[in-house]
């Protein structure tokens, strides 16, 4: 009875102890158009409400790319609408979609989901263009999170 005891206790600190070591996971976004949805976790995020620095973010999302990270691909057309939806840390800290280093929205978006047009350009490029979900504000830039946005076929 001890013996089942001991090992009880020591497998119960064990598990506290590994818990207790787990990172946060980042705050996530996904972004749909038709029939296809990508989720992603943000590629930079300033937990308990601290600002991120954009050189390091950048840095950290050229490291990424260099070591193979995938951006999430979302398949669009023209003219119809892409839907955003993420956690509610983000939508507490404000947010806006940004294609073509253009906002898709007119003031940060305060809501968990969003959802807007894909802009009627002359041809989507075969490379695709990036969107930015960029959370807070230009004094306190919380978070961002990328999707390629590609023709569909």
């Amino acid at each position: 009875m001890r013996t089942r005891l001991a090992l009880t206790t020591v497998a119960a600190a064990a598990l506290v102890l590994g818990l207790s070591g787990c990172e946060k996971p980042a705050p996530g976004a996904t972004a749909f158009s038709g029939t296809t949805s990508q989720s992603s976790e943000a590629t930079c995020w300033g937990f308990d409400g601290a600002s991120i620095d954009v050189d390091e973010c950048a840095g950290a999302v050229m490291a990424g790319a260099q070591a193979g990270d995938a951006v999430p691909t979302i398949p669009v057309v023209p003219g119809e609408t892409i839907g955003i939806s993420v956690d509610q840390a983000v939508a507490d800290a404000g947010w806006q979609p940004i294609i073509n280093n253009q906002s898709r929205a007119a003031a940060p978006i305060r809501s968990t989901y969003y959802r807007f047009t894909f802009p009627e350009l002359a041809e989507v490029p075969a490379e695709g263009v990036m969107m930015q979900i960029i959370a807070g504000d230009a004094g306190n830039l919380r978070g961002v999170w990328l999707f390629r946005l590609v023709p569909a076929s």
